[in-house]
């Protein structure tokens, strides 16, 4: 039986785009594209279709189901405009393949989809629907499938409706009664209403007896003996009879539209010259490769996309060629080593103790993958829990480190944390990665997916359900020596594109030399006091116990303050409190709505922000950080070089760089962070650094003359917003405010975000950061010159090289490009100033890796934390001053720096 498949195109492009965001050339973002090309591939291998076509949505406006429920899918947000511009550019991919496109005016693409499908399935062709909506299932019947995105079980790529004991089980119902149930439930993502607290659970209840909506109505009485119905339940029934009816009709699927419509038409073929074109224009240099497209080949070729059909890559890749050209990797009978016994491990000492090009290295818990040219590896460290007893992780700590192998690795950290030591780690392929995309998400498949014609899959996908212990060691090792495979043959194209991109000094000379830093810094970790926290604990226990009856008290009775549903409902219904937003839910009770809430004077606002603020510190830190200790009551946080896109470090597990800096709950924790015996914390923090980052790269007088002449910034800018003459002090308040103006430019903040921050009109914000300006005229030209730049390339740099692409700058959204203009300008001054910290950390592990008497504990954003030895403090207080202001010299801006000591953090901040 001949196959069809028809692609619901809303469906895959929304997915594609939002799992792939961060992916654009210089002129365009490509992440939907990107993804909509994988899925189409998983699409054709998996169904091996005859016959394909694609429906396109139209706009909400012209639908015919607008014209009976006016409200139908208004509640739905405007399509991403960065999505919006990839649409012809998806249209172009489809029209490469042949896909014939339908849209219809007045009617959804589900519509077009269950039309399609109903006359190609009378002419026999098994049909398969690929969409995301669950409505299509109304339609499964013995020709027609749908073929669920996303929700695969056992590692399966899509869920698979094809009977009605499939949509059964999925829904509740038979196919032809999910309108009636709809006509119940209603449907949100579409804005059907359905009938008023009649969820799933009851509606299924009801239909288990009532399988339709006449049938439901014509025994209403008789509902009440069903579980879970009661009276009020029957009265929305009735009084939303015409409600449910017409819900119904919003939920059924147009079957008969008038399509023009030729089966032979359908049949898809590859326009070879088209798709390299297009690759070629959005830089989807894997996909180039992974179709064999070459200009010289590429005339205009058509044939059946064949190229699909289910066989091994390491096959489909031998056949045309045994050797990879750039990086020559075998590809064909390769050889899978499990190095699991000495005797193993022997043997390959000739063969690894003499290689020395290039080898890729991988490391799971479980243990460590490397690929060669020819060979896989795989050594177990642990397997189903327990440690690899055959090989001691100190012999393959002695056998690794003295093989003269150029590694490239993902992720290596991860592997020095365990004590393993390389002669030469050529590339941190994560890190580099994260450079040329300005991705933030850790997954050594990224990169695999998008420069490799090696098909690397999940763990999910692999091994579905089960369990660990059922993992074989070899099954598991050859998943992840796919994986150091596929690292290894992406490595020529990202050095390629570090190259391209100027980025290699970046990788080499900042972020491949932090890597040990930070490696060394997790392994030392920081003493904390246990019996500290627990008596804190105990006292923020009062505080809040305290702030809960003075809430019950505001609000005329106890309730769960922890409940944003019941928190609504007392603010906006009982007390009847001016409701900033609602969302589907009900009222929003979010920071915003509460600072705003606080400033009009409502005292009981201002109490659950105080909650929730003391709750957070309790549940994240005090009562959580105890738990996080190792057997020397130190914690080992871990540093994420590429967490943020801006290059600042950020930490994890825990997070030790949100907490706050100047609150007095802040400082009460940092006192609960500890010296060792014979020992001190020691700070060392930059004053200003992002000031002077901008004073240096503006090249503002002003800026400049004030940092030269040692003058106080901050009250600077105090009398120029205030007007104060020479004679006039500057207040403390005065000079809060203007610190916080002074850093609010870097970030880009709007006179609205200023207005809130300091809880006075947009106005008079506004009148400041106009002041602002004329005090620092050169700052205005500088990032103007900044977001030129960003308009006219797609990315900024900072000081050092790096770069950010920036996406929406080029948007006609007014809201967007501001967006996207703020982070073009925070990324530059404060990537800088990041980058500056991290040359600064890479100089001082030069001279304290093989000391005893002081170590590098922590980075917390413009800050270092040291535990050094009493004797030895004044020296180092010299040294590493020296290494902090001498590191790196910005153009007419000294760096300056504070230093702190104490038995713990607080005292020494």
């Amino acid at each position: 039986m001949k196959k069809a498949v028809l692609l619901d195109v809303s469906a895959i492009m929304y997915r594609a785009y939002f799992a792939n965001m961060n992916f654009r050339t210089k002129n365009e973002p490509t992440g939907a594209v990107y993804g909509f090309v994988n899925t189409l591939m998983s699409i054709l291998k998996e169904f091996e279709p005859d016959y394909v076509a694609a429906a396109f949505d139209v706009k909400r406006s012209s639908l015919k189901r607008t014209e009976i429920f006016g409200e139908y899918k208004s509640n739905r947000e405007s399509a991403p405009e960065d999505l919006i511009l990839q649409i012809p550019r998806i249209e172009e991919l489809l029209d490469a393949f042949n896909i014939k496109r339908y849209k219809i005016d007045g009617y959804e693409a589900d519509d077009v989809l269950g039309s399609l499908a109903k006359k190609i399935s009378s002419e026999g062709v098994e049909v398969y629907i690929v969409t995301g909506d669950k409505d299509l299932s109304q339609i499964v019947d013995e020709n027609i499938n749908i073929a669920l995105l996303g929700k695969g079980i056992e590692g399966e790529k899509f869920g698979i409706l094809k009977t009605n004991e499939d949509v059964v089980n999925y829904l509740g119902v038979y196919p032809d009664k999910i309108p009636d149930l709809f006509g119940l439930i209603g449907d949100k993502s579409d804005g059907i209403p359905g009938v008023t607290k009649i969820g799933g659970k009851k509606a299924l209840a009801i239909f288990s007896k009532y399988d339709s909506l006449e049938k439901i109505y014509e025994n209403i009485n008789d509902l009440k003996n069903i579980d879970g119905i009661g009276p009020s339940l029957i009265k929305n029934l009735v009084s939303e009879k015409e409600i449910a009816f017409m819900s119904r009709e919003l939920a059924k699927i147009f079957t008969n539209l008038d399509l023009k419509y030729e089966l032979e038409n359908l049949r898809f073929s590859m326009d070879r010259a088209r798709l390299y074109k297009l690759f070629k224009e959005l830089d989807f240099k894997m996909f180039i490769k992974k179709f064999e497209l070459e200009p010289e080949v590429s005339q205009g070729t058509l044939f059946q996309a064949n190229i699909f059909q289910e066989k091994e890559v390491e096959n489909e890749k031998a056949e045309s060629k045994n050797y990879d050209k750039e990086i020559g990797i075998k590809m064909q009978d390769r050889e899978f080593i499990l190095v699991d016994g000495i005797n193993i491990l022997e043997e390959q000492k000739e063969y690894l103790g003499n290689y020395t090009k290039i080898a890729s290295i991988y490391y799971e818990e479980t243990g460590i993958a490397i690929s060669t040219e020819d060979r896989d590896f795989y050594f177990p460290l642990f397997h189903q829990g327990l440690l690899n007893q055959n090989i001691e992780k100190e012999i393959l700590i002695d056998f690794i480190q003295n093989l003269d192998i150029k590694f490239i690795a993902y992720n290596i950290k991860n592997i020095l944390n365990m004590d393993f030591k390389f002669k030469n780690i050529q590339m941190d392929l994560m890190i580099a990665y994260h450079l040329i995309s300005s991705q933030t998400k850790v997954d050594p498949l990224m990169p695999i997916s998008e420069y490799s014609s090696i098909e690397v899959k999940d763990f999910k996908t692999v091994f579905g359900k089960q369990e660990g212990a059922l993992i074989s060691t070899e099954e598991y090792g050859k998943y992840l020596t796919k994986i150091s495979l596929g690292l290894l043959d992406i490595y020529d194209e990202i050095e390629k594109l570090l190259l391209e991109n100027d980025l290699k000094d970046v990788l080499h000379e900042i972020e491949m030399p932090l890597i040990e830093v930070l490696s060394y810094m997790e392994k030392n970790g920081i003493k904390i006091d246990k019996n500290y926290f627990k008596n804190y604990s105990l006292e923020l226990e009062l505080d809040l116990s305290k702030i809960e009856k003075e809430i019950y008290e505001e609000a005329g009775e106890i309730f769960n303050i922890n409940s944003p549903k019941q928190l609504g409902e007392i603010l906006f219904e009982k007390m009847n409190l001016p409701s900033g937003k609602k969302t589907k839910t009900g009222f929003s009770t979010d920071v915003s709505v509460l600072e705003d809430l606080d400033y009009m004077g409502y005292n009981i606002a201002g109490l659950i922000l105080e909650y929730r603020k003391l709750n957070k510190l309790k549940n994240t830190y005090v009562d959580t950080l105890p738990t996080m200790v190792d057997e020397f009551s130190r914690i080992h946080t871990t540093f994420n070089q590429i967490g943020t896109v801006t290059g600042r470090l950020s930490s994890f597990e825990p997070n030790l760089q949100n907490i706050p800096v100047k609150t007095d709950n802040g400082i009460k924790i940092r006192e609960g962070f500890v010296a060792d015996e014979d020992t001190l914390l020691m700070s060392i923090d930059y004053s200003q650094v992002e000031l002077r980052v901008l004073a240096s790269l503006s090249k503002d007088s002003n800026l400049l003359e004030a940092y030269r002449e040692k003058k106080d910034l901050h009250s600077l800018t105090a009398r120029k917003i205030f007007n104060l003459s020479n004679d006039e002090e500057v207040s403390r308040e005065q000079r809060i405010i203007a610190k916080i103006i002074n850093f609010s430019i870097i970030y880009g903040k709007t006179a609205f975000g200023l207005s809130k921050e300091l809880k006075i009109p947009v106005k008079e914000a506004s009148e400041y950061i106009n002041k602002y300006f004329e005090q620092y005229p050169r700052v205005t030209t500088f990032e103007k010159e900044i977001i030129e730049f960003a308009e006219e390339n797609g990315f900024v740099k900072t000081l050092f090289g790096r770069k950010r692409f920036i996406s929406g700058i080029t948007s006609k959204n007014r809201n967007i490009k501001s967006q996207a203009e703020r982070m073009a300008v925070n990324t530059v001054i404060q990537g800088t100033a990041a980058e500056v910290l991290k040359k600064v950390m890479i100089e001082i592990y030069k001279l304290l890796k093989d000391k005893e008497d002081i170590k590098l504990l922590l980075q917390v954003h413009d800050e270092l934390i040291f535990e050094v030895k009493k004797v030895a403090l004044e020296k180092y207080t010299q040294l590493l001053s020296k290494i902090m202001i001498e590191t790196v010299k910005l153009e007419d801006v000294e760096l300056e720096i504070n230093i702190n000591s104490g038995k713990n953090w607080a005292e020494a901040k």
